[in-house]
Parts: structure tokens; C-alpha cells; sequence
């Protein structure tokens, strides 16, 4: 599973930059931490006054669904319904996560990070991947190049079995954050669906050299090990 945060105005995420620094963590988990980190840099970016964190979202206080939410979105305390928001989609309480993140990203319409996570949402709790992809060409308008929207479609497309398509926006999201090496291993997997092992291995190779200890590793050797399995 993986969220995205609030993206900045004028291209990039100060979200999405922070997790794939962070070669340890696993790449879109990572984006969930570094959302809170960069909300304030965005509110002050955004022209959006924080009027504290509100009656019904304190962290000790946090709402079990989306109108209980209503009072911080009306003091624009959007930082705290993003982190509820987050929250009910970690429990699969996509519906409730899906009202609360629909008005943020109303309030916030040119945040590809927002467009994101919403799209997410839509994926993983929803039948409406209309929606979903829709979110994702929104992010990716806001932001040309937008590694997350790129692997969201990636993702959409590899399980709709369009691997070839899937593929491609998977292969741009690495040349577009090369140090991510989640990416690399989404792209490789594809690669191996579709038959094209020898330019799977080079990326593989590539994550176990540059991020041993790292959860894609793990992943990367297991797919090194089926190809090897697979050779006559």
C-alpha cells in the first residue's frame, strides 16, 4: 500500500523527495511519513492560514468518519484531515478517507500529491478506477512527471493485465526518480511478465548493489531467482 502527500506549488513534492532519499524505508510508506514534514511548507506556499489543529482532530481526538471532519476543514486546518484522512485509509475505511481527501483536493485542486492519494484511495477501496485514473492524470497534470501518479497508473494498468502500457509508466517513473528503487523493481517485475528477462536483470542487479539491506532487494533476488528457475 502507498500514500502520497501534499505536493508542492511549481512542480515537485517535498513529500515524494523525502521518501526516496530514504532508501530503507519502503518507498511508499515512506511517503506517508514525510506528508505531515511538508503540509506547513505547502499551507504558507498555498496562501492557506492554519488555525490550529481544531476541536475534532486533535491526534487524542481523532474522528471515526468524514463529517466529524467537516470543522477542520472549515478552518483549513487541512494538515490534520489529510492526517485523518491517511488514517481511515490504513483501516480500510476507504469511504470515509475518500470524503475527507475529496475536500481537501477541492480546496487544493492544483496539488498533484493530493490528486494522488485521493486516486489511491479510489484503487485500492473503490470499483471506480475511472476515478482513479483520472486522479492520476490530474497529479501528473499539476506536476509533468509525477513518480507517484506514474506508478499509480502503473499499478491501475498491471491489474487490468495491460502490461505493456503498464510497463511504460512504470519505466518512466524511473527515469524520472532514478534513486527510487521501488520503481525499478515494479518495472522489472513487468518486464519478466512480458519476456524481456535481459532487460529485467540490469535493474535488479542495480538494486541489490546500490540498496542491499532494502525491502526491493528481498524482492529483487526473488525475482533474479525466477528468472535463474526459468532457464533451461
Amino acid at each position: 500500500m502507498f500514500w502520497v502527500g501534499l505536493g508542492l506549488p511549481g512542480g515537485g513534492s517535498a513529500v515524494a523527495r523525502t521518501a526516496m532519499e530514504d532508501p530503507k524505508r519502503n518507498g511508499w510508506q515512506a511517503l506517508v511519513g514525510a506528508t505531515i514534514r511538508s503540509v506547513a511548507v505547502l499551507s504558507v506556499a498555498a496562501g492557506i492560514g492554519l488555525t490550529g489543529v481544531g476541536l475534532f482532530c486533535e491526534p487524542s481526538h481523532r474522528p471515526a468518519n468524514a463529517q466529524s471532519c467537516e470543522a477542520c476543514l472549515r478552518a483549513s486546518d487541512l494538515d490534520a484531515c489529510h492526517r485523518v484522512a491517511l488514517d481511515l485509509a490504513a483501516q480500510r475505511d476507504y469511504q470515509s478517507a475518500i470524503a475527507i481527501e475529496e475536500g481537501i483536493q477541492a480546496r487544493l485542486p492544483g496539488s498533484s500529491g493530493i490528486a494522488a492519494s485521493l486516486a489511491r484511495m479510489y484503487q485500492l477501496g473503490t470499483p471506480n478506477t475511472a476515478r482513479a485514473i483520472a486522479l492520476y492524470h490530474t497529479a501528473l497534470h499539476a506536476t509533468p512527471g509525477y513518480a507517484p501518479a506514474l506508478m499509480g497508473l502503473g499499478s491501475v494498468m498491471q491489474d487490468k493485465g495491460e502490461l505493456e502500457i503498464a510497463g511504460r509508466y512504470y519505466a518512466r517513473a524511473v527515469h524520472e526518480s532514478p534513486g527510487q528503487p521501488l520503481f525499478k523493481v515494479r518495472l522489472a517485475e513487468v518486464l519478466q511478465l512480458t519476456g524481456r528477462d535481459a532487460e529485467a536483470q540490469p535493474l535488479l542487479q542495480e538494486v541489490l548493489a546500490r540498496w542491499p539491506k532494502s525491502d526491493e532487494a528481498a524482492s529483487a533476488r526473488k525475482l533474479l531467482s525466477r528468472t535463474t528457475l526459468a532457464r533451461p
